[in-house]
């Protein structure tokens, strides 16, 4: 008996089934190779971890640029400056009322935004929110502390000015200062969970 093969037509081999069933899709598809949405979310954990670590590292750098920043943008309303050897912003520089402010490693931005960058670690991990939406997140919630930071620093300022280095300081950075920062925490941090909970 003769059997006619139609090399030609449109039939197609069957499928296997059961263990060669796997073995057949993995030869087909690939050869178990990890999906592009793994590797964004490493690269995007390698890069928060990067700016963690050099918030960390640098930090007397940061805080210098964040004086230079911060007296450049407080510069627009009153006379300030920044010291060009050390993180201090001079309020009314050459003047008889003219006082500085440090930036401590305790009141500087990169302190808050060094632990966010670990819980966007957190976040970023597989089955977890995607990453453009991660992102969007944590870029949120860092803006609300540097700017909230800096409004700490001109309202530590104002105080002093009107009430002297002494008791002005006292008032404005142990209470009116905690106060804000503990604002600006809560306000990011609920940003934070209200654009991971959007949706798109």
């Amino acid at each position: 008996m003769q059997r006619d093969l139609n090399l030609s037509g449109s039939s197609r081999l069957p499928r296997p089934r059961g263990p060669r069933r796997a073995l057949w899709s993995r030869g087909r598809h690939g050869s178990g190779r990890q999906p592009p949405g793994l590797m964004v979310r490493v690269t995007a954990i390698g890069v928060l971890a990067g700016v963690a670590l050099v918030l960390i590292v640098l930090q007397y750098q940061v805080r210098g640029l964040e004086a230079d920043a911060t007296a450049h943008l407080y510069n627009l309303v009153t006379p300030t400056a920044a010291a060009s050897n050390s993180p201090v912003i001079w309020f009314g520089p050459k003047t008889p009322e003219g006082f500085g402010l440090m930036i401590t490693p305790d009141c500087s931005s990169a302190l808050l935004i060094a632990p966010l960058c670990g819980l966007g670690m957190v976040l970023i991990r597989p089955h977890h929110p995607p990453v453009r939406r991660a992102a969007k997140a944590i870029a949120a919630a860092a803006a609300v502390m540097v700017v909230g930071n800096l409004v700490r620093i001109g309202v530590i300022a104002l105080v002093i000015r009107v009430d002297g280095i002494g008791a002005g300081y006292q008032i404005s950075q142990l209470v009116l200062g905690s106060l804000i920062s503990v604002v600006c925490i809560a306000l990011s941090l609920a940003l934070l969970i209200v654009i991971l909970r959007a949706v798109t």
